[in-house]
């Protein structure tokens, strides 16, 4: 696998997520009112969300570690690599929970560090600054995920009140958060911003150039 081949299949399959989105939007029409059967759509795409985030991470390591393998000079020298490297192999397909700590373990096995990368800028509108997030920033959000996922996943009646939910983070909910549309985009937006930063920065690690497929 090639690193731009890991970034087209998160693609891909982060567009089942947007599908569902549209969805989203089209049911119900114009009424006004809390939307109960959408939730359930809501619900769905932050499954999948998380777990074309979690193949992305595989994917991405696999990219690594196949660019890196020798071409020769000799049939040893190949050997010798993929002895080295059997050990992270393994841990690509034995990874099931992507939260940050996984998740950089993973790749620096593989001989990647992403979590330096995990930082960026957003403004803030309307005369609020701006607002920069830290690796440790993106690490604590990317784990919020996964907790919510998590919950989803095993049918929990209530979902964990943390600040990934625009019901804490707005308004201050202390138990049994909402799940809103915007919660499911603001997944989406930041686990492809996500996988955005780590493949940028490892195409600029192998040397190689990608076209990263959506903004």
């Amino acid at each position: 696998m090639d690193l731009q081949q890991a970034v087209d299949q998160f693609d891909k399959a982060i567009t089942h997520c947007d599908n569902l989105v549209a969805v989203h939007r089209g049911h119900g029409g114009t009424n006004r009112g809390r939307r109960y059967l959408e939730v359930s759509i809501d619900r769905a795409v932050i499954v999948l969300a998380v777990a074309a985030w979690q193949a992305a991470v595989q994917d991405l390591t696999t990219a690594l570690l196949d660019t890196a393998r020798p071409t020769g000079p000799t049939p040893i020298d190949i050997a010798r690599y993929d002895t080295l490297t059997g050990s992270a192999r393994k841990a690509i397909t034995d990874f099931a929970t992507p939260n940050a700590e996984n998740t950089r373990r993973l790749m620096v096995s593989a001989g990647f560090d992403p979590r330096p990368l995990w930082t960026y800028t957003i403004a803030g509108g309307r005369g609020r600054p701006r607002t920069i997030w830290t690796p440790h920033m993106v690490s604590v959000r990317l784990n919020e995920w996964l907790k919510i996922r998590h919950a989803l996943a095993h049918g929990h009646e209530t979902l964990p009140v943390n600040q990934a939910l625009l019901a804490v983070r707005n308004l201050g909910v202390t138990s049994d958060p909402t799940l809103q549309l915007k919660d499911a985009e603001g997944c989406i937006a930041f686990l492809n911003r996500l996988v955005r930063l780590t493949s940028t920065g490892l195409a600029s690690h192998l040397g190689i150039t990608i076209v990263y497929p959506r903004g």
